[in-house]
């Protein structure tokens, strides 16, 4: 959970940027995702995700762009937003990679619904605080489609785990 004293320090701008990085962080996650899982339900649902998060980004580039005149955000650069990083890749098991998205997905609703509170004080013609609200609903959508998949793959990996004759066939 993010706290009032986590961002209390952090500009709007530097909000706005570190929120850029966690987005393409995350699509490159359910990208990945994407490419490994084998169910083809999963395999939609993931890139489900990656297509909001890359949605996600282009509407904090443009409140970025609004901010600081046609300045680009670099993603590899550092940044004091306590958001999380999801660490991913073959030598990491799917449920941890979902448990981590999850986690990530719920510090994200946070951190926008702080960034809300900010928005009202940056001094833009078109205040995003609306916009910041519905990113903060998005993610807890996302949160839920992937607490539901987590669990029904914990609930598969069981059955396998209680039913070894499953895969035999007739």
């Amino acid at each position: 959970m993010i706290k009032d004293e986590d961002v209390e320090n952090i500009s709007f701008e530097e909000m706005v940027k570190g929120a850029v990085k966690a987005e393409i962080n995350a699509r490159e996650v359910y990208e990945h995702m994407a490419g490994r899982v084998d169910n083809f339900v999963m395999v939609e649902r993931f890139e489900f995700l990656a297509g909001e998060e890359e949605k996600h980004e282009g509407f904090l580039r443009d409140i970025y762009e609004s901010l600081v005149s046609k300045k680009e955000i670099d993603p590899d650069q550092e940044t004091p937003v306590p958001l999380p990083y999801i660490r991913y890749g073959k030598d990491v098991d799917e449920s941890e990679i979902i448990e981590q998205a999850m986690d990530a997905e719920i510090a994200s609703r946070d951190f926008y619904k702080k960034m809300a509170e900010k928005a009202e004080n940056v001094g833009l013609e078109k205040n995003p605080k609306k916009l910041l609200i519905y990113l903060a609903g998005m993610e807890q959508n996302h949160y839920q489609i992937l607490k539901n998949e987590f669990e029904r793959m914990s609930e598969f990996e069981e059955f396998d785990e209680y039913h070894p004759g499953m895969h035999l066939g007739p």
